[in-house]
């Protein structure tokens, strides 16, 4: 019987190595495709051909910018070129996020990383890419939403500020009205009779006057009740689902990414509320936005959202900082029109939260964080009773 080397049993067959690397292709999830130092297609896997819509058999062979819209297609061979002259990298080795074309002329966002394949017959390098279409769709959608809140923000607050001004502006207006009356009667108390023509003018332009006024506080009247009762739109909502997607909005904020700020929750994943979601959602995000002003500064730091019951029928919802905090003489004003601790803010966002959560039922309130910080809590009435236990998350 002929012996046989076992160390012959570990050695690969170049045929068998060709075949598994291109099984290992064909497996990836992402899109691979090798190309020459000229740029033509030479491995094109399963997942490109689900991804731009060619056959393997139809782009091998051509030049990898059939794959690419302007104006990649006029740059590529350019970057080939250069490193192929240079050996100076400009995306070998680099991820990065660019266009890409199908068949069909569809342009689609993709996530590129280009490495060198070392050691090969002839200079090849391997592309691999990920369709991020799905990825940018989300951020988009993120984007939008922030603009819509921030639009409703800003409605909100000329509508709390036209309030304030209104409430203001109807006290001198009463006075004019006082005065134009007492004149009015002084006149008819010492001249009752006169048919005077400049005193007649006189008290018609008095009457003119207190009539003007009385209008104009009706109309100012019918603006503050619309600001403080206007008509809200209510739905069933999951709170837990909502506080979510307000995190997810508040997560992509610059100064969180820039000190490292974490956003902590522990929540409770079944409460379903009555509310106008973009009003709470308002709320929660002007909370979170005010934990983040009080962190400047300090890095790494951390902001805990939770919920919990509150007896059978109300979920208190939280939003706790470690920062700087509010001193005892700011406590007393912290939820009045215009009153605001910050150098560039307008004083409003915490009185138009307490409007809005006393208008759902429930009620915003301020406590002192230990050690240090800020802790801002509202309640919102359940649609149903509490049935489970709390479970944090």
């Amino acid at each position: 019987m002929k012996n046989i080397d076992p160390t012959s049993l570990h050695k690969s067959n170049p045929l068998d190595t060709n075949a598994q690397f291109l099984a290992l292709l064909d497996a990836a999830v992402d899109a691979m495709i090798v190309i020459d130092h000229l740029g033509s297609i030479e491995v094109f896997n399963h997942a490109a051909e689900r991804m731009f819509g060619y056959q393997a058999t139809e782009v091998i062979g051509e030049n990898v910018r059939v794959l690419m819209p302007q104006p990649y297609q006029d740059a590529h061979d350019g970057y080939i070129e250069h490193f192929n002259h240079t050996r100076q990298a400009r995306i070998i080795g680099i991820g990065r996020e660019v266009k890409a074309q199908k068949r069909s002329g569809e342009i689609f966002p993709i996530e590129l990383s280009v490495g060198e394949v070392k050691k090969s017959s002839h200079p090849q390098f391997v592309g691999i890419i990920r369709d991020i279409s799905d990825r940018m769709k989300v951020q988009a959608d993120l984007n939008e939403s922030r603009e819509r809140l921030a639009q409703f923000t800003r409605l909100s607050t000329m509508g709390e500020m036209a309030a304030g001004i209104a409430h203001e502006i109807n006290q001198p207006l009463t006075a004019i009205t006082s005065y134009s009356q007492a004149c009015r009667n002084f006149i008819e108390q010492y001249q009752p009779k006169s048919d005077d023509p400049s005193l007649i003018k006189v008290k018609a332009t008095l009457d003119k006057i207190s009539a003007q006024t009385h209008r104009a506080s009706e109309v100012i009247s019918r603006l503050r009740n619309f600001v403080k009762k206007g008509q809200v739109i209510r739905t069933t909502v999951n709170l837990s689902s909502l506080i979510r997607n307000t995190l997810n909005l508040a997560e992509i904020d610059t100064r969180i990414l820039e000190h490292g700020i974490k956003l902590k929750l522990s929540n409770d994943p079944r409460p379903m509320v009555n509310i106008d979601d973009i009003q709470i959602q308002q709320v929660l995000f002007n909370l979170i936005n005010n934990a983040i002003d009080s962190l400047q500064g300090r890095p790494s730091a951390a902001i805990q959202i939770s919920t919990h019951w509150v007896g059978e029928k109300n979920i208190e919802v939280s939003v706790k900082d470690f920062g700087v905090g509010i001193s005892k003489e700011q406590e007393a004003s912290l939820f009045l029109p215009f009153f605001t601790t910050k150098a560039s803010g307008m004083g409003v966002g915490l009185s138009i939260s307490q409007t809005i959560i006393e208008a759902h039922g429930g009620k915003l309130t301020y406590l002192k964080g230990e050690p240090s910080g800020s802790i801002f809590t509202f309640t919102l009435p359940a649609t149903g009773a509490k049935t489970l236990p709390h479970i944090e998350k």
